[in-house]
C-alpha cells in the first residue's frame, strides 16, 4: 500500500505529528507516504482568510527531508506540498515552490471566484449549475498553472459540503468541461488523483467512479491514490475499494511520485 496524500501538524487543519504518522505508515505496512501540507497561497491574497496560519515551508521541509533521510531503510518518503490554486497566486508558487527539493507537488482547488467553497454562504448566493460550473472552470484552469505540479487533487471538492438536496455532480450535466479537465490533464502528462476523503459526499472517493470511467475511456493512465488524511486513523482509508474500482474500469497500475517522476506499482 501508499498513500500519496497526506497531513500534518504543518497544515493549519491537523494536529498529526508528522513522525508518528510516518511511524504509523510502517506499522500499517505501507512502502510509501507522502506528506503533503497545505500551501495556501492564495489565501495571502484574501484578506477575510488572513485568521488561517500560512505553512512555514521552511520548517516543512527541513523536517519532512530529515525524515525522509532517516526512515529510508523502513518506508519510502516523499516529501511533497499541496497547492491551491487561485490564478492570481500563480507567481506566489512559481517564485517559492523552486527554493525546495520535492517529490510530489498536488494541485488543488478549495477557492473559488475568490470565496471558499467549504463554507456554506459559497452555495447560498449560487443555484447549484452555477456553484459546481464555476468549481469546475476553476479545476480546468488549474490544469494549465505556470508552476510545476505533478497531480490535480479531489475533483468534486465542491461537493463535500455542499448544501442542496441533491448534492450530486453528475457526468452527463457538466460533460463537455469534464471531458475538457480529463484531456487536459492527459495531455500534460499530469495525474488523476483518487481521494478517499469523501465524508458526506455518499462516495467511496472522488472524482467519482463515472468521471474516472471516463478518464479511463479518453486514454488515462496515470492515477494517484490520496486519502487525505489528516490524522493517522485515515490513513489509506478505503484503499482497497480505490484499486478495486481502478482495476475494474481497466487501470493495471496506481502511481506514486519521487523526484516528481510517476512509478508505477500494480494493482
Amino acid at each position: 500500500m501508499f498513500d500519496t496524500h497526506t497531513h500534518c501538524m504543518h497544515s493549519h487543519d491537523s494536529q498529526q505529528d508528522p513522525e508518528e504518522l510516518i511511524k504509523f505508515a510502517i506499522q500499517k505496512g505501507l512502502e510509501y507516504i507522502a506528506v503533503t501540507d497545505h500551501y495556501d497561497g492564495e489565501l495571502t491574497l484574501l484578506p477575510e482568510f488572513s485568521y488561517i496560519p500560512q505553512i512555514d515551508l521552511d520548517n516543512h521541509f527541513k523536517v519532512m527531508s530529515s525524515l525522509k533521510e532517516k526512515y529510508k531503510d523502513k518506508i519510502q518518503v516523499g516529501v511533497g506540498i499541496e497547492c491551491g490554486y487561485m490564478a492570481e497566486a500563480d507567481g506566489i508558487y512559481l517564485e517559492n515552490l523552486k527554493k525546495y527539493d520535492t517529490d510530489i507537488i498536488i494541485n488543488s482547488v478549495h477557492t473559488i471566484e475568490y470565496e471558499d467553497c467549504y463554507m456554506p454562504s459559497y452555495f447560498e448566493k449560487r443555484t447549484k449549475y452555477q456553484a459546481y460550473y464555476a468549481y469546475l472552470k476553476a479545476v480546468r484552469d488549474s490544469v494549465d498553472a505556470p508552476y510545476h505540479y505533478d497531480s490535480i487533487g479531489h475533483i468534486g471538492y465542491v461537493i463535500r459540503k455542499s448544501t442542496y438536496s441533491d448534492i450530486s455532480l453528475d457526468y452527463k450535466d457538466f460533460s463537455d468541461i469534464i471531458d475538457d479537465i480529463l484531456k487536459a490533464i492527459i495531455a500534460k502528462g499530469k495525474a488523476l488523483e483518487l481521494n478517499t476523503h469523501s465524508e458526506g459526499t455518499g462516495l467511496d472517493f472522488l472524482p467519482s467512479t463515472e468521471i474516472l470511467a471516463r478518464y479511463k475511456e479518453l486514454g488515462g493512465e496515470l492515477l494517484t491514490f490520496g486519502s487525505d488524511a489528516h490524522r493517522t486513523s485515515r490513513l489509506c482509508a478505503n484503499y482497497d475499494k480505490a484499486c478495486h474500482a481502478a482495476k475494474e474500469l481497466g487501470f493495471r497500475y496506481l502511481f506514486k511520485y519521487l523526484n516528481h517522476k510517476p512509478v508505477a506499482v500494480k494493482i
